[in-house]
């Protein structure tokens, strides 16, 4: 076990791409540096641990099976309800004595068509029709954001320990550490070394594109997203 305390960050290409957005949008209007804001705060607090999210999602038919996945709430209004949602995976160390790692997956409102479910299943290869085997070990609970805090911190708990006993929870290969500078994070492209282009701009439903099976067992017929 790691004798620092905290959590490695993963950052895939597709979340860079979601806080470039937010970035844009933060310049070109005041309104929207709130949100930007509070972002960052909750990656700071993810790799510090002083947050586990809110609550574990689960399988819901149309929505998808993101059992492996825990949700948090962000606002971008201080006045109103938390309206968008940061969702990551917990994965254990990638060596020992290493820190175990949070892979960030999407940064997206909640409601709409295009919400944020539709854009992780897509990221990690997962058709919203389907259950995926491999994650039948994180249990059998609907994806829910209900019950007592303590209630919802027990099954964080639980899920993060069989993440992290799970070799088959594996980051994916477009997840690049995050480095964080005087409690700031860096960009992407700082962090990996690594050139990257402009964040793509279109705002439609993720686009399909072959894709391999992985260790959750998801059928080779299905779909990965390019959005």
């Amino acid at each position: 076990m790691s004798s620092r305390s905290g959590y490695e960050l993963l950052l895939t290409d597709k979340f860079v791409d979601d806080l470039q957005r937010l970035a844009a949008d933060a310049r070109r209007d005041s309104g929207k540096v709130f949100l930007r804001q509070q972002v960052l705060r909750q990656i700071e607090q993810l790799s510090s641990g002083s947050t586990d999210g809110h609550h574990a999602l689960g399988y819901e038919a149309g929505k998808g099976d993101l059992r492996d996945c825990v949700v948090g709430y962000v606002q971008s209004d201080p006045e109103q309800k938390a309206d968008y949602r940061l969702v990551f995976r917990e994965i254990g160390p990638g060596a020992p004595g290493e820190l175990p790692r949070r892979e960030l997956l999407a940064i997206k409102p909640r409601h709409g068509s295009n919400n944020i479910y539709a854009h992780v299943c897509a990221r990690l290869n997962r058709h919203p029709a389907d259950r995926q085997p491999g994650l039948d070990r994180f249990g059998d609970r609907p994806a829910d954001s209900g019950g007592s805090k303590a209630s919802r911190q027990a099954e964080l708990d639980t899920k993060r320990a069989i993440a992290h006993a799970w070799t088959g929870q594996q980051p994916l290969v477009s997840s690049r550490p995050l480095t964080l500078s005087a409690g700031r994070p860096r960009s992407y492209a700082e962090a990996s070394g690594r050139p990257r282009a402009g964040p793509r701009t279109s705002s439609g439903p993720p686009r399909p594109i072959n894709a391999r099976p992985g260790p959750t067992g998801w059928p080779t017929r299905h779909t990965q997203s390019r959005a």
